[in-house]
């Protein structure tokens, strides 16, 4: 089992903006610390920074906030089915025939492109060009 500070979820399921929880905590706790969580759930955060979210979002509820509702539990299990091996996904994939493609096929009666009248390798290394 794992728990997590899901602030955004709270704040959604209450109609509370994240903005007006930053204003609430203005001093106390960090703008951006407030968003980020609101944004996705932490699985670690101080506690002093918990109870100053707690109080404010008390201030602006206007009852107790306990910190049962902005945990979450999540499960830990593996997934029902295992994930699939490298060989399942292969044998998953349509397989078609290259051959069918004209830009695969191989003529017999093209011939290699020459590679012109410039200097050899050999010329360019002993010359200490690059090109």
């Amino acid at each position: 089992m794992t728990l997590r500070l899901n602030l955004g979820q709270y704040l959604k399921d209450h109609g509370i903006s994240a903005y007006r929880l930053v204003q609430e905590v203005e001093g106390v706790v960090a703008p951006n610390t407030v968003y980020g969580l609101a944004r996705k759930p932490a699985q670690r955060i101080d506690l002093d920074t918990v109870s100053s979210i707690l109080q404010a979002l008390e201030r602006v509820r206007g009852q107790r906030v306990m910190i049962t509702e902005v945990l979450e539990d999540v499960p830990d299990t593996l997934p029902a089915d295992p994930l699939p091996t490298l060989d399942d996904l292969l044998a998953q994939t349509p397989r078609e025939d290259l051959s069918t493609f004209p830009r695969f096929r191989r003529d017999p009666h093209r011939r290699p492109a020459p590679l012109g009248d410039g200097p050899g390798i050999a010329e360019m290394i002993s010359e200490g060009r690059e090109r």
